[in-house]
């Protein structure tokens, strides 16, 4: 079997966030335990976090250790709004004062004390921001500067990725972006502005200024090598270019990070026009690189927007252009229209899938499917499962019948999109997203990349002997029918690295990337 493949994850973001010292001696490869701002809280602070993975998931002794050896990386500036708090929910307003916010923010992100400090200025100063140089450019370089250890590799094309991966001792890595945000420039104003804003002439000659310098910029890093291969062009808050889906879930008695963490601003809208011209600067391919584009963290009107685009501009010209989308799972919606609704802890509640709009509806399902895209399946404890499924999993009365309640929710996730799709190309599309390092929930029993290499196995045993997936309401017998006559090790391979590798060969080469002028 070929190494796993993780087509988004965040291997950087603790180490580069760290303390200078810290960053300078253990870089990608050593463990990061959770911070010390942690043991400070204490009792209610701390239980608050109680779900939140606060240590490494992905340094890459851990990789080596699970066989976890194809990354895509994806960098990801921290946006401003993570710090500006709003304490929506009578609990926080009691146990979060002012005097707790840095020690919350360390254990929640694990960065290092001066970097937490620095983001608590720019925001309690209301100061701007120009991502680009001041963050993306550096966490760059520290990639860049990874590479002095010959076994950790940022892959320029599909060929040298595979060599990569070859030889078998080495972490073959490939450089994308976590929200277009990262590539603009912004004033204090910027920041709570609605979408619709951004079509104003004289926002959007301003902020366009800066996306065009930085996106030019970015597809001439190493000469145009390490230019990312795709951007998540929305993420958790509203950046001027298009809307975003509600990332973080609301509380009831006990608060959720919603109640924490406004995004009510450019949630669930569509694109401005400064979306639709730096989405046009991106996918530009004439004398550099074109960056793909991620469609995770987009609303839904946002989605069925771009993909009408990409219909019109694409598609009916017989251009080929696949859809992304990196870390996600199955919301069981029909439609997109249907999924595009707020979500409800009493609709999440009640079902086995995790019918959050975020995630993927059956009809999303098909076009990323005759798009040739490619869609990672996210090892995220509060966005796989939904109500139901994490029930049932916290029932578990055993290692075994934890893992068992786990493959029921990644087969049940993956053969609700081979029934939506109804053909058997939608295999050619699943692969893994994990998302780890990236602020998420535990998934046990895949609870960093050392403990991934049970994943191939658990899913092998699956195929050998399939069983009922009742949360879905599909038998042993559909099951059986929906794997094609493909044996148990292709499926296997197809999901954890087989499916990656054919969509690099595709299109992560200067033949597709690049129109030469």
């Amino acid at each position: 079997m070929s190494p796993i493949i993780d087509i988004h994850a965040h291997p950087q973001i603790k180490p580069f966030n760290a303390e200078l010292e810290i960053q300078l001696k253990k870089g990608l490869w050593q463990y990061f335990s959770e911070s010390a701002g942690c043991s400070s809280l204490g009792g209610l602070r701390r239980k608050a976090l109680e779900s939140l993975v606060k240590d490494s998931q992905t340094n890459l002794d851990q990789a080596i250790m699970g066989d976890v050896r194809g990354l895509f990386i994806s960098l990801y500036p921290v946006e401003r709004n993570f710090f500006d708090v709003r304490k929506r929910h009578f609990l926080l307003r009691l146990i979060l004062g002012e005097k707790h916010m840095r020690d919350f923010a360390a254990c929640v992100t694990g960065f290092g004390r001066p970097k937490i400090d620095k983001i608590f200025d720019r925001y309690l100063h209301k100061k701007g921001l120009n991502y680009y140089r001041k963050e993306l450019i550096d966490e760059y370089n520290f990639l860049v500067s990874e590479t002095s250890d010959p076994r950790f590799v940022i892959a320029s094309d599909y060929d040298e990725f595979i060599s990569t991966l070859e030889q078998g001792d080495k972490v073959a890595s490939i450089l994308t972006i976590e929200g277009a945000h990262a590539l603009g420039s912004y004033e204090k104003e910027d920041f709570w502005r609605p979408v619709s804003d951004a079509d104003q002439d004289d926002i959007h000659r301003r902020l366009l200024d800066g996306f065009e310098t930085h996106i030019s910029a970015s597809k001439r890093w190493n000469g145009g090598k390490h230019c990312p291969f795709f951007i998540t062009f929305s993420h958790h808050f509203c950046n001027l270019l298009a809307g975003h889906s509600q990332s973080f879930k609301e509380g009831g008695i006990i608060p959720g990070m919603a109640n924490l963490l406004d995004q009510r601003n450019g949630m669930d809208e569509g694109f401005s026009k400064l979306g639709w011209d730096v989405l046009k600067l991106l996918l530009s391919n004439i004398g550099e690189r074109r960056i793909l584009i991620d469609v995770k963290h987009m609303s839904v009107k946002a989605r069925i927007e771009y993909f009408e685009y990409l219909k019109t501009n694409y598609w009916d010209k017989g251009e080929d252009l696949p859809i992304i989308c990196s870390h996600s799972a199955f919301s069981g919606y029909r439609t997109l229209e249907e999924s595009n609704k707020r979500d409800s802890n009493r609709r999440y509640n009640r079902n086995y899938l995790s019918k959050q709009s975020i995630n993927i509806s059956d009809e999303e399902a098909q076009i990323i499917t005759r798009s040739r895209g490619l869609i990672g399946l996210v090892l995220h404890g509060g966005r796989l499962p939904g109500g139901l499924a994490k029930k049932q999993m916290e029932r578990a009365r055993n290692a075994d019948e934890l893992r068992d309640a786990t493959i029921a929710l990644i087969m049940s996730n993956i053969f609700h999109m081979l029934r939506a799709v109804d053909d058997q190309s939608a295999w050619d599309c699943i692969s893994l997203g994990t998302d780890m390092d990236g602020i998420i929930e535990a998934l046990p029993p895949y609870t960093n990349y050392s403990s991934l290499k049970l994943l191939p196995i658990h899913l092998r045993q699956f195929f050998h002997r399939p069983f009922d997936l009742p949360g879905i309401g599909m038998g042993k017998k559909e099951v059986k029918k929906l794997m094609y006559e493909y044996s148990p090790e292709e499926l296997t391979d197809k999901i954890c690295s087989k499916n990656a590798l054919r969509f690099l060969k595709r299109y992560f080469n200067e033949d597709y990337l690049l129109r030469r002028v």
